[in-house]
């Protein structure tokens, strides 16, 4: 059947675009400033981060911290779950982030258990989102315990969380996820990150300081380590204006800080309908690959091992995509693809040597084909 080398090369190429779309290693970073107050506008795919990383750094060498974050999501009500900010380090990539899923903000931190297994905590503050409306977000940190406000309100406090100044450390990144593209969309007025624990009274004065564009005040300067209130309105820079850390950077073009390739399974496992979904459309596009090109293969006898060839090409050409997908910002690259395109692959290795396929081809075709 001499149709079967343009149709296995067809459908290579089909899988490579597939894989491979939208081809935009560069695509440019939607971050805005707002033209009539301060702030930035963040749209698809947008980020920023911080030019170097957060020092852990104590107050009269208590273990008090306190973020703050003013902020207005672009919708009240996601369907997924999007990255509003999170501090990343080599070791513990996602060690604090906040989050978005519906109405909802959660706070999310990774850590080690004493099996040295990755774990995830997380706290959820319902309702916490309307659209169009404008949400300060202040998390404190004592010796022990950890309280979320909204709004300049007291909301929860989780004193088993294990939330503490060292999860404001390393580099902060706003928009999106340091190591995936899961972006969020809205603006951020402000940010501020501090050396110290806040009362609820000074929670609700910065409240009221933050809704009238102004930044907080009665804060001794030794007790902030980073204030961004976005006043630039221009250039790729917003200056920390108090304390030790360090200023902001908008890129030019948008890309995922510390993209992991070939991210393992089980980082990548989700308990969501999604992932589940991923995996049988991931093997469902490599069934056609094995079944044609077993049959290639088989039609030409000088190949012995026709399904092994088979199955290795088709784990092959899901390697070679899943590394090129890791230099693509709006593509994920992981082993799991690997595991399930090579599946895949087999289950059409395995679906040309069914006996009625089999049959329906050797009448079509008027001959039998041999099995390796």
């Amino acid at each position: 059947m001499k149709i079967l080398g343009p149709i296995c090369v067809l459908i290579v190429l089909g899988l490579l675009t597939a894989g491979l779309w939208p081809f935009n290693m560069f695509p440019k970073n939607e971050v805005s400033w707002l033209t009539d107050q301060n702030g930035l506008q963040f749209g698809g795919k947008a980020t920023i981060f911080s030019s170097r990383t957060f020092e852990v750094t104590r107050s009269n060498g208590e273990p008090f911290c306190s973020l703050e974050t003013w902020l207005q999501p672009a919708r009240g009500d996601v369907g997924e779950s999007v990255t509003i900010l999170a501090f990343y380090t080599p070791d513990n990539p996602l060690q604090l982030r906040l989050k978005q899923y519906r109405d909802g903000l959660f706070v999310r931190r990774d850590y080690r258990d004493r099996q040295n297994r990755l774990r995830t905590a997380q706290i959820e503050i319902e309702h916490a989102f309307r659209q169009d409306e404008r949400v300060l977000f202040t998390i404190t940190v004592g010796a022990n315990s950890a309280s979320a406000y909204l709004n300049g309100v007291w909301v929860k406090g989780f004193p088993h969380f294990g939330l503490s100044c060292n999860s404001f450390s390393g580099q902060l990144i706003v928009g999106n996820s340091p190591i995936t593209d899961n972006p969020w969309q809205g603006k951020v007025f402000g940010v501020a990150i501090y050396n110290q624990g806040l009362t609820s009274e000074e929670v609700s004065r910065h409240y009221a300081t933050w809704t009238h564009n102004q930044v907080p005040e009665g804060i001794a300067k030794d007790s902030v380590r980073a204030l961004y209130s976005f006043g630039e309105r221009s250039g790729g820079i917003i200056h920390n204006s108090m304390g030790p850390g360090p200023d902001l950077y908008i890129p030019e073009t948008f890309g995922i800080l510390h993209k992991r390739i070939l991210a393992p399974p089980w980082e990548e496992f989700s308990p969501q309908l999604s992932y589940v979904w991923d995996i049988l459309i991931n093997m469902a596009g490599f069934i056609p690959f094995g079944f044609f090109f077993y049959a290639y293969l088989t039609c030409n006898r000088q190949w012995n091992r026709a399904a092994v060839v088979t199955i290795v090409s088709g784990g092959i050409i899901s390697v070679s995509i899943e590394v090129l997908q890791g230099f693509i910002p709006s593509r994920m690259s992981g082993v799991t693809d690997v595991i399930t395109n090579t599946l895949g692959t087999s289950l059409g290795v395995i679906l040309w040597r069914w006996q009625p396929v089999q049959a329906v081809v050797a009448k079509l075709s008027g001959r039998s084909y041999f099995r390796d």
